[in-house]
């Protein structure tokens, strides 16, 4: 049985811990704060977050800074019913209430939706990438839990994640910059350091004005790859801008540009091997990461009197290198030499919606869009090596076999290369959706919505090398296209101080084609369908004693069907299928309180049981089993206390909670459960602040992520080493 201790007093400034040995027992505590005053915009309008019959969490600005937030590991961790890997940056993605079928990206398009500004960050099928939006100057991100494709759309099947970034403010001169410089446990001596500014100027007062913010983070690698004799190899920086002009010609019209450039380069992939030690990769060959994004948006919002019309075209740009070593795969082809895959995909998406909302009414108000997205994607992988093709050739004459010679088909000659697939995809979604709510009986409001919806996409794939002969394997088309309506209804209950709903909705996603080359002797499937799920839970949100205490609780059946999954073939590449069912219950707690006005306490308590709901041999499903990223047990807790004194001294203790969870739906392998603390100590002057911080103070080794053992070992994601530093944040 795995250990586990935590109990959270409600003594000023401690944390006590003790042992237990009885695992699906919950630990008790506090953790950050309900958000008391946040306006948020998930239901496509302006709305006082407690006012919403829905789970939502928002974390303003304010908050993030206080955290230290830089990126998704620092605060998607610390809420509710969300689960986060600690995979590539870039790629690294967030589960919500264990709709999931891998800790990582799934085979198809994610679960999970990411956005910015309403504007969708992942594209339909696997995701070119996931870009971790910099906070700084973010105004808010807000979490949705459940199926949020009424209004989302396809990828929110379990929830969606929303940034809402700062734009240009006409009304005056803003500015603002933050720097941090710190140290990682075994970094062989290497700094954290960041650095950020942002600028705001109007041009024309108050009705024109330009905002620029630029971000450079850099974070030194912690695992130490004794393949290539190189210590803290998995180096990471991110850096980027983002800008805006706002323009308001006339009272009730705004026009928004914003626009978004970022890169992701990590030198080493950081999954170390876990037969090896804690620290330790044990690669031929350095394996690098390379994301970029570029994003360019054009918004309207027009007062109509009747309605407010919101019209919006977005177009964005991702590219993505990836690497592997393939030298235990295919080195024996070539002498034992280093073998090297390298993946570059890139997509285009276009993005456009338009909508009315009705001004909020004492009886009736309504919100009616359309949306189109089109995307296209460029997939191109191959493996080559030193002198690799020589060899090869020489071991097709000494086999008898006709030589190898990759100038006559071969479009990367010169590269030694000796496999490569290219394939080029292109997909739509269109929908119609809306939303109207009828208020009744003073308290009641009755919700009800859904979003009618069509989408397609088609693949052409070609495969050249030794493994196709001469001429390759040419022209493979692969369509799937799909179509339905996803519905919401709601009841709501509103009094002072106290809401009650109850709410059933459906989410969807694309289905995917498979991109791999066939293999003989099986018969890979050309794809996945799109497969459904319904949502059902009921929830009540309570202010008491003048807002000094919040509790936010809720309860929830999910019913997923025809999952897609990750499977794998005999020759280890991995495809994807529908298949099975998953069964869903789960409750989520955010309580908050405030005995006086220097302490605040607080906890997210989450309680989850994702099972298989029946078995499938052939996909390696076993009814009962939990879906990966499933713990059974998340708890995040905060204390903090503002102390008196001209520099207000304040102190933060955090405190994270994982019970142990499947890392794969079908392997056996578990993430053991794990503590986590961190701490913040900050003084604040005027306009400048300046904070100490230690984050996993006991250097606690936690898995979060894992792939489990394809032919080179067990591969394991962990979270940071205990990590220390200082941050400066200055604004006017």
């Amino acid at each position: 049985m795995a250990k586990f201790a935590f109990l959270a007093g409600t003594t000023v400034l401690s944390f006590l811990m003790t042992s237990a040995h009885a695992q699906e027992t919950p630990p008790a505590g506090f953790n950050q704060a309900t958000n008391t005053d946040i306006v948020v915009t998930a239901t496509r309008r302006s709305e006082h977050i407690r006012n919403i019959a829905g789970s939502i969490s928002a974390l303003s600005g304010q908050q993030l800074q206080a955290l230290g937030a830089q990126d998704y590991a620092d605060y998607l961790v610390r809420l509710p019913g969300v689960a986060f890997s600690n995979g590539p940056s870039g790629v690294s993605t967030a589960v919500i209430r264990g709709i999931g079928t891998t800790a990582g990206l799934d085979q198809g398009q994610g679960t999970t939706g990411y956005f910015i500004n309403d504007i969708p960050l992942t594209e339909p099928g696997y995701a070119t990438s996931i870009p971790d939006i910099d906070t700084f100057d973010v105004n808010r991100v807000e979490v949705l839990r459940g199926p949020a494709g009424t209004l989302f759309g396809s990828a929110s099947l379990g929830g969606a994640i929303n940034y809402i970034a700062n734009t240009a403010d006409p009304s005056g001169f803003h500015a603002s910059a933050q720097g941090m410089i710190g140290s990682t446990h075994n970094a062989s001596g290497q700094l954290n350091y960041a650095g950020k500014v942002m600028i705001n100027v109007p041009i024309v007062a108050n009705k024109l004005a330009a905002r620029l913010v630029y971000t450079r983070r850099a974070m030194a690698g912690y695992l130490d790859n004794i393949g290539i004799g190189k210590r803290g190899s998995n180096d990471l920086l991110v850096q980027g801008w983002r800008g805006s002009l706002v323009f308001t010609p006339f009272e009730g019209t705004k026009i928004t540009y914003m626009g978004l450039y970022q890169t992701n380069k990590t030198d080493d992939v950081n999954f170390r091997f876990a037969d090896l030690g804690k620290y330790i990769r044990d690669t031929a060959i350095p394996v690098p990461f390379r994301f970029t994004t570029q994003l360019h948006n054009l918004r309207l919002d027009q007062d109509l009197g009747f309605a407010t019309l919101t019209a919006s075209a977005a177009y964005v740009r991702k590219t993505d290198h990836q690497f592997d070593d393939y030298t235990p795969f295919y080195g024996s082809l070539a002498g034992g030499l280093p073998q090297t895959y390298k993946a570059i995909l890139g997509s285009k998406t276009q993005d456009y919606e338009i909508r009315l909302a009705s001004p909020k009414g004492d009886h009736f108000d309504w919100l009616l869009g359309a949306m189109h997205e089109h995307i296209s994607k460029t997939y191109t992988d191959y493996i080559y090596g030193p002198n690799a093709e020589a060899l090869i050739q020489q071991g097709q004459v000494d086999q008898g076999l006709p030589p190898y010679d990759s100038s006559l088909f071969f479009p990367y000659a010169g590269q030694d290369a000796y496999y490569s697939g290219a394939s080029k995809t292109s997909g739509n979604e269109s929908a119609i959706f809306g939303e109207a709510n009828l208020h009744f009986a003073d308290h009641f409001t009755l919700t009800a919505g859904g979003r009618l919806f069509k989408t397609n996409s088609k693949t052409l794939t070609d495969y050249y090398g030794i493994f196709y002969g001469v001429g390759g394997l040419l022209g493979q088309q692969y369509k799937v296209k799909d179509h339905g309506f996803a519905p919401k209804i709601s009841l709501t209950y509103r009094n002072e101080g106290l809401l009650l709903y109850v709410l059933a909705s459906k989410g969807f996603r694309f289905g995917s084609p498979n991109t791999i080359y066939p293999l003989a002797g099986f018969n890979t499937p050309a794809g996945t369908t799109s497969d459904s799920l319904w949502n059902y839970e009921a929830g009540t949100k309570l202010d008491l004693f003048d807002k000094k205490v919040q509790i936010d609780l809720t309860g929830y059946y999910v019913d997923w069907k025809n999952l897609q999954l990750r499977l794998i073939r005999p020759d280890n590449v991995t495809y994807g299928a529908n298949a099975g069912g998953a069964h869903i219950y789960g409750a989520e707690t955010s309580i908050s309180v405030r005995p006086t006005q220097a302490l605040t306490l607080s906890s997210n308590i989450t309680y989850l049981d994702a099972k298989i709901g029946e078995s499938v041999p052939t996909a390696g499903l076993v009814k009962g089993q939990r879906l990966p990223s499933s713990a059974k047990w998340r708890i995040s807790n905060t204390m903090t206390y503002e102390f008196a004194g001209p520099l207000n001294p304040t102190l933060t203790l955090l405190h994270r909670y994982v019970s142990s969870s499947p890392g794969y739906i079908n392997q056996p392998y578990v993430f053991k459960p794990y503590n986590v603390f961190d701490a913040r100590l900050g003084i604040r002057k005027d306009a400048y602040s300046l904070t100490a911080f230690v984050e996993n103070i006991g250097n606690k080794d936690a898995v979060t992520f894992g792939y489990g053992n394809y032919g080179i070992g067990l591969t394991e994601y962990i979270i940071r080493p205990r990590t220390f530093g200082l941050q400066f944040d200055w604004s006017m």
